[in-house]
């Protein structure tokens, strides 16, 4: 299970040097020939093709093509326990209840008993991921985001036990979907002090910015104190969107929801984008359910937690230093990737010390 967690790509156990492999991935490990034995033991049916998807992140990433059906296929590496797929099926079917466009999941196996990877198969969504419109500049961004505005809305409708990751234990034996956080106070705090140090100890950040953090986190922390946790897809981005330059297909990549505040949520879109984007996200989500009048605050403060983790997580990545994530970084391309880093954290800083 994911205890002691903030954020599974930033936090998992695997060694630095181990997550350096996924830079060049596919390279490395071509698994290939497997994802066309777990096709053929799922479908009973040769595939006509395997090819790899180049996705980036943590997971590998295949297309899987038979005359009626196109299949996306995805898997870990096997190399650490992690069955947290189980807990993405869960929360996929959750949010397809409740209206949200997700894909229909054919399998999921997290057992490793026929084959060394926990892996998923479900169906490939048509269309593309929305940020290569967003980078080429044919995004609808007005209609786009007010469409997943309305779309997280309803997301966060959807009330859970607990907070921070699912227990994948009790969701195994009591079909169950339960946080492994008593508190969201206590989740949110989940490995603060070891990125905070992290960043101090890297030059990312200086010992008085970092005191200034804190100081603020303590004096605003009050708003961490809610009662209810709501499922939070907590990756909200344009690459993981699918669909066309004016209308949404699906959202994908639910390897990191949780229940927590939605706000949370939120704030990790404005982690990525401008007033471009969140301005008419917030209108579409009003038109489903009205912003809490702390908001802002909140915004800023989660903000703050998710530009801490990132910032982590892109310098052992060493994506400050190559030519990758150039997805991250704002339209116009103006900033290298740290000063885009920063300067988001900073805008968060910011603004919470004008309340």
């Amino acid at each position: 299970m994911r205890t002691n967690i903030y954020y599974w790509k930033c936090d998992n156990p695997l060694p630095v040097e181990e997550k350096l492999v996924y830079n060049d991935k596919y390279k490395l490990a071509d698994i290939t020939d497997m994802v066309r034995d777990i096709a053929k033991n799922h479908f009973r049916e040769e595939p006509l093709s395997v090819e790899p998807n180049d996705l980036a992140g943590n997971h590998y990433a295949y297309d899987i093509t038979y005359p009626d059906r196109e299949v996306f296929f995805r898997s870990d590496d096997g190399k650490i326990a992690d069955d947290y797929m189980d807990a993405e099926e869960a929360a996929m079917d959750l949010a397809r209840e409740h209206g949200i466009p997700v894909p229909t999941v054919f399998a999921t196996d997290t057992s490793k008993k026929l084959f060394p990877v926990r892996y998923q198969l479900m169906e490939k969504v048509s269309g593309e991921r929305m940020s290569n419109f967003y980078q080429d500049g044919t995004l609808d961004k007005g209609s786009v985001s007010r469409e997943l505005g309305r779309h997280l809305a309803r997301l966060h409708s959807i009330p859970l036990d607990g907070f921070g990751f699912f227990n994948t234990e009790i969701l195994k034996n009591e079909n169950r979907v339960i946080g492994l956080n008593k508190t969201n106070r206590e989740y949110f705090g989940t490995k603060l002090e070891d990125h905070l140090r992290y960043l101090r100890n890297t030059q990312f950040l200086t010992s008085q910015e970092i005191r200034d953090i804190e100081q603020l986190i303590e004096k605003f922390g009050k708003y961490l104190n809610i009662q209810q946790g709501y499922m939070v897809h907590k990756d909200i981005a344009f690459w993981n969107i699918v669909g066309t330059s004016t209308k949404i297909n699906a959202i994908v990549d639910w390897d990191d929801v949780i229940s927590c505040d939605p706000v949370d949520d939120l704030a990790v879109v404005r982690c990525f984008y401008g007033e471009d984007i969140f301005v008419p996200l917030l209108n579409g989500y009003k038109e489903i359910t009205p912003l809490p009048d702390d908001f802002y605050p909140r915004l800023w403060l989660y903000m703050i937690r998710n530009m801490l983790w990132k910032a982590v997580f892109r310098t052992f990545m060493k994506y400050f230093e190559i030519d990758v994530k150039t997805t991250l970084l704002n339209q116009d391309k103006k900033s290298t990737l740290k000063e885009f880093t920063r300067n988001q954290l900073f805008l968060a800083i910011n603004e919470l010390k004008k309340i």
